[in-house]
């Protein structure tokens, strides 16, 4: 217990008994003294009397954020979403088909198509992997709902779509993924001129990597999501001691978009040369504090991607900069000890 006259040695304890002195009080006339014992805080083996553990106010994180926590929960509901989605496009395609049936269409291959639509009803009645509806389609019953079927919907759905209002294409290319797999390259062109003419939180919000085929996601983030990386770093302003400019958090938000080669290459011609040119002219012009530098490195290697920082380029670079702050610290801590 704080203020225990058990903690202390008996001629010690009697005299305080014969001042009146009454155990877990403070010491004083009036009882006033503190009764907690002060706590120590521990430094750095550099760090001199008044040196402060506190996070600088650099404009940057002061900790990489955590890993995500497994989420069971969270898997569960995505493979629910496309399980149902799976159920929602064999139920509309049957109503098309359907449809066609009343409308005297009487060929052999929409007939041939609805029969192995409703047949496939059986495999959505129980557990099920995700895709086995479709594995379940015959080859050619595919091939005739999606060129004879959907693409005529889907052009001229494409052609009206306006992708500021429903960018996740909900009405017109959604409901078809689960049988059609991926944009038909017959309506690249039309989605790749709506999206790039639209504003950059269009791009962004069709980041929908299901909708492309590798390739053609390829081709889209070279001509319009890589470009405008690059146009950010250029007008990126790096402010030591804080930064305030925005932009680089914008281009590791978008950083997934492309390939991690792709955004290293960007990094390394645009960003790096200036981040060191900065770092270099602030420690020499200004009188930091120690660790001051060594947060501010720390602080824009916490803002990069776990993809970029697995990369050696990007790690080489960043201890680059944190060779330049440990110096300038052995510098500070020279000048300390001789003063």
């Amino acid at each position: 217990m704080p203020g225990s006259l058990a903690r202390t040695t008996a001629p010690v304890a009697k005299m305080m008994r014969l001042r009146n002195y009454k155990e877990g009080a403070g010491l004083g006339a009036h009882g006033q003294g503190i009764v907690v014992p002060v706590k120590t805080e521990k430094r750095s083996s550099n760090a001199g009397v008044g040196h402060s553990e506190k996070p600088y106010d650099n404009g940057l994180p002061g900790a990489p954020a955590p890993p995500p926590a497994e989420d069971r929960w969270g898997e569960w509901a995505a493979a629910s979403r496309a399980l149902g989605l799976e159920r929602d496009c064999y139920e509309k395609i049957l109503a098309l088909l359907r449809d066609m049936k009343l409308e005297g269409d009487d060929s052999a291959e929409t007939a041939d198509a609805l029969a192995a639509i409703v047949k496939s009803e059986e495999v959505l009645q129980g557990k099920r992997a995700l895709g086995a509806w479709r594995t379940a389609l015959p080859p050619s019953a595919v091939q005739h709902i999606v060129e004879q079927v959907l693409a005529p919907r889907m052009a001229m759905k494409a052609r009206e779509w306006e992708p500021v209002w429903n960018p996740g294409c909900d009405h017109w290319l959604r409901p078809w993924i689960p049988l059609i797999g991926h944009l038909p390259e017959s309506l690249y062109s039309i989605v790749e001129s709506k999206i790039s003419g639209g504003s950059h939180d269009t791009i962004s919000r069709f980041n929908r990597k299901d909708y492309f085929d590798p390739a053609h996601w390829e081709i889209f983030s070279r001509r319009h999501v890589l470009p405008r990386l690059t146009r950010w770093l250029q007008q990126l302003r790096i402010t030591p001691p804080k930064q305030i400019d925005i932009k680089f958090r914008t281009v590791m938000e978008w950083a997934p978009l492309v390939r991690t080669e792709d955004a290293v290459s960007i990094l390394e011609q645009e960003f790096f040369g200036k981040w060191e040119s900065a770092l270099r002219h602030w420690l020499q012009s200004a009188k930091t504090s120690p660790g001051e530098a060594d947060a501010w490195c720390t602080g824009w290697k916490n803002l990069f991607t776990p993809e970029l920082l697995d990369d050696e380029r990007v790690l080489a670079r960043l201890e680059v900069g944190a060779a330049i702050a440990d110096r300038q610290t052995e510098d500070l801590n020279r000048l300390v000890r001789h003063s």
